[in-house]
């Protein structure tokens, strides 16, 4: 995503009203491009750490911005009007080891609603266990009650919310109408969420953008299957185009496959298609989905510590909702 400057003005920021779940307190930019979320140490850290270490998994969750200071005094109103977006980097990083990041400081992600004209949204929390060591036992015996309640428990992940637009208005589900599904209904909170691809599209074109949803959740999981780490309490979000129109347009006007080149292309060709390029990427065209990990709070890289099952086995179990839900589209 390209960000046109590298300062945010504070004053400018909104309340981020569009999420699916999570906690209170995200903002969004004036132009819908950013989310600035407030963060704990550890979330921040998890993102520097996943840029300068594991850059073929930072492809797999929001682009990581940089960090803004929020809050700052009243009397400094002349300095603190414009916020300096700080931009990853090692420096960066060994700030964040010398001192603890403050309560205001807050992460500057990609909003991956942006773009779409009618965005469904879908949190999926994922694992069993929900806290990392050393959580307080209070709080450590609300959340496994959470899970024995739910399929956090049963199927290692459970709905945290959706909203889906019906035509006219977004219908919202929040966690605690999630909460509701258990291991062998929870198909149809999936039915529920996708139901909009049965009007909005052709059944081969259904079919076709659930198995690349499908296969986005699954490059996740390998990918954690090749690393070692923890993220307890992370999420999957699943986005798509609700907007029926809007969505039989990105499906019908994208190519199926590569065209074959009949002959080879000149230099001034290469060129232009190299430029033409550039400019799509920077312009960021429409697409009818995405799906990245999110939340943070709770994770970290741990060498030699084996790969993260709590955490596969939920992808595992999503994947194979999406292949019965295929299975039913085209059965």
């Amino acid at each position: 995503m390209a960000v046109n400057s590298r300062q945010l003005d504070p004053s400018t920021l909104k309340a981020f009203e569009n999420a699916a779940a999570g906690h209170d307190g995200v903002l969004s930019d004036p132009t819908g491009e950013l989310l600035i979320k407030p963060c704990t140490g550890t979330e921040a850290e998890f993102y520097q750490q996943t840029l300068q270490e594991h850059p073929d998994f930072a492809e797999l969750i929001p682009a990581f911005m940089g960090m803004l200071q929020l809050g700052a005094p009243a009397q400094a109103a002349d300095s603190a009007a414009v916020q300096e977006l700080v931009q990853s980097s090692q420096t960066q990083k060994d700030q964040s080891h010398s001192s603890k990041i403050a309560t205001e400081t807050a992460i500057v992600l990609e909003n991956l609603e942006h773009g779409f004209s009618k965005p469904n949204v879908l949190d999926l929390k994922l694992g069993a266990k929900l806290y990392a060591d050393g959580t307080a036992p209070e709080k450590a015996q609300r959340l496994d009650k959470v899970a024995s309640e739910t399929t956090s428990g049963s199927l290692n992940f459970r709905l945290a919310g959706m909203k889906v637009w019906n035509g006219e208005s977004f219908d919202t589900y929040d966690k605690f109408y999630c909460r509701k599904f258990n291991a062998e209904n929870v198909k149809d909170g999936f039915a529920t969420f996708f139901s909009g691809l049965s009007t909005g599209l052709k059944q081969d074109e259904a079919a076709e953008l659930l198995e690349t949803i499908e296969a986005e959740i699954a490059k996740a999981r390998n990918a954690l299957e090749r690393l070692e780490s923890r993220m307890y309490s992370a999420s999957i979000l699943i986005v798509y185009e609700g907007d029926n129109a809007a969505l039989e347009t990105l499906m019908g006007g994208v190519p199926k496959t590569p065209r074959a080149q009949e002959k080879a292309p000149t230099l001034g060709e290469v060129k232009r298609s190299e430029e033409e390029e550039e400019e799509e990427d920077e312009n960021e065209p429409p697409t009818a989905y995405k799906v990245k990990m999110i939340d943070f709070a709770h994770a970290a890289w741990t060498p030699g510590q084996g790969k993260d099952e709590n955490t596969i086995m939920g992808l595992k179990n999503i994947e194979k909702q999406m292949d019965m839900l295929i299975t039913r589209l085209t059965g």
